[in-house]
Parts: C-alpha cells; structure tokens; sequence
C-alpha cells in the first residue's frame, strides 16, 4: 500500500470528511516535491501525519458499510431462527448454522469492502509519478 492509500485511510479513521483528506493529501503531495524529498521524510509515518488532522464524522465510510454488512448479517440471524424450515433444502448440517454461515460470510465480504473504501484515493488526487514517493 502506498504513502497516500495509508494515509487517507488513517485519516478517515479519524473522522475526516472526503474534502479534508483530499485536501491533506495534496498538501503532503505539494511538500514532499517542493522539498524534493518523500512524504515519510518530511511528516512521518502515515499514522503520524494523520494525528495532526482530525474531522466530526464519528464513522468512516468504510466502517459504516461493514456496519450494514452486519445488519443484513444479522437479519440472516433472525430469519433462519424464525422460519429454520426455510433452509430444509441445504444439507442438514449446513442447514442447523444457516443464518451464522450467512452471517460470517457477510461480515467477511464487508470486511473487504470496508477495507477497499478506506484506503481508496480520493477523486481528484493523484499520485506522484516518482519513485521516491511511493
């Protein structure tokens, strides 16, 4: 992962807006290649640059979605222990944990997808064509 996939996702972990990131990223960017040096040069490690930053959102975008796979997840839960009988096609034993099998693999599936949304770069950012910077 690069300096700037690490740094966006610790910085929505702190609550910052998409504006804000971006923002803080074009800032380290313009920098770093004024200084002629890399990002972990001049601000640290990304866990570092991000400390100094901090937004309102309680949530990320990342979070929040893996919040909705366990909703759904759960409500798996819940229809399989109301109506088990829904199952009876599966075989027996998959059909006693149905709604934990969907549950985890919903949890699992959001987990990546959370994953993907937080370190994702942000529209209109991009990334340094040198070496040194990644």
């Amino acid at each position: 992962m690069s300096y700037y996939s690490e740094l966006a996702q610790n910085l929505r972990k702190r609550g910052c807006e998409e504006d804000q990131v971006l923002t803080v990223l074009d800032e380290v960017k313009d920098t770093a290649e004024t200084a002629g040096t890399t990002p972990e040069a001049e601000f640290g490690t990304p866990e570092e640059a991000a400390a100094n930053h901090s937004g309102k959102r309680a949530r990320s975008t990342g979070q929040a979605t893996l919040n909705g796979f366990g909703v759904v997840g759960m409500c798996c839960v819940v229809v399989y222990a109301l109506w088990p009988g829904l199952f009876d096609f599966m075989n027996p034993v998959l059909s006693n944990f149905a709604g934990m099998i969907a549950l985890l693999v919903l949890l699992v599936i959001g987990a990546f997808v959370a994953g993907f949304i937080d370190t994702r770069l942000p529209k209109g950012f991009e990334t340094p064509r040198s070496a040194a910077d990644r």
